[in-house]
């Protein structure tokens, strides 16, 4: 390609075909982000309940040994820990949520043009 970049050119000839069917491009990009925002949840949610789990463990843990038990340090350190994992699993499920959302959106848009086009043609 005289004058571009090597390689450029599937680059380009992507976007011409994309911005041949923006609606069917956005539909499948819709269902794709569907798609992995369904699995994030599942999984945000299954982190979580195990999360729960290692921090009521942990707690009940502590309370029967002391925070001057040997151990003590250590569960402390658990607990810490569990409570990171658990601020990272609330913003997995946040971002989960707000694409379910951006999803939702672009439905109702593509429907609403789609009824739009029926009318003009």
């Amino acid at each position: 390609m005289p004058g571009g970049l090597p390689g450029a050119s599937p680059l380009i000839s992507g976007v011409k075909h994309q911005a041949a069917s923006p609606t069917s491009t956005r539909k499948a990009f819709a269902a794709e982000l569907d798609r992995l925002s369904s699995l994030t949840l599942a999984a945000g949610k299954d982190f979580n309940d195990e999360l729960t789990f290692i921090l009521n463990h942990a707690d009940v843990s502590l309370g029967l040994v002391g925070p001057d038990h040997p151990a003590g340090p250590g569960l402390v350190e658990v607990q810490h820990a569990a409570i990171r994992c658990a601020e990272t699993t609330r913003y997995l499920l946040l971002l989960t949520q707000r694409a379910r959302d951006v999803v939702r959106y672009a439905k109702v848009r593509d429907k609403r043009a789609d009824l739009r086009h029926r009318d003009v043609v």
